[in-house]
């Protein structure tokens, strides 16, 4: 018999991968081609750490034209999958200057899995793991992980780091050894 309902929110700038990386998830496809996507809920269930799970995945729009219809969904999240796409600096930028305020207005209390994604695209220009960790610790996010849907890298691990912090909730160790590495890298 599955626990509660836990309710996991992706969200991001357009165009990073949020909706490939769950179809990977869900039915182990990817699409080549860009489809915007304004709002789209997917339940699962899924067993994580012998416990088993009912799980909706709730997928958002990046665009600033859904702000509104997108905050709406917040309100029901139990932890974010808070996305960049690794190709994309400005979409990691935009994790600081406009998703964790948005998110925090909305559920200041809510753990966020950092998922830098396209990690197949990785270039001498793109964003480094180093600055993934380093983004992960000035926002607090429950964990990091590079993933890439097209390669079903790593898929797994997000959604059920995701399910791990809706059930753990928000992070409350800062205390990190030097060294240690909280991600999963390509």
């Amino acid at each position: 018999m599955a626990q509660a309902v836990k309710h996991i929110v992706v969200v991001g700038d357009g165009h990073v991968g949020k909706t490939s990386l769950l179809y990977a998830y869900t039915d182990g496809s990817f699409n080549e081609f860009y489809q915007a996507t304004i709002y789209d809920k997917e339940e699962i269930t899924l067993t994580v750490d012998n416990i088993t799970y009912a799980v909706q995945l709730h997928d958002t729009a990046g665009q600033e034209d859904y702000d509104k219809i997108r905050q709406q969904f917040y309100k029901k999240a139990d932890a974010f999958l808070l996305c960049y796409s690794i190709a994309e600096r400005t979409s990691f930028d935009n994790i600081q200057l406009k998703w964790i305020p948005e998110l925090r207005h909305v559920q200041p209390n809510i753990p966020i899995v950092l998922v830098a994604t396209k990690a197949d695209t990785r270039t001498v220009h793109s964003v480094t793991t180093t600055e993934g960790l380093s983004l992960q610790r000035k926002i607090n996010s429950n964990t990091f992980i590079e993933c890439s849907a097209k390669m079903s890298h790593n898929v797994q691990l997000v959604i059920e780091e995701a399910v791990r912090a809706a059930v753990n909730g928000v992070k409350t160790d800062h205390i990190e050894e030097e060294n240690e590495c909280s991600c999963w890298c390509f």
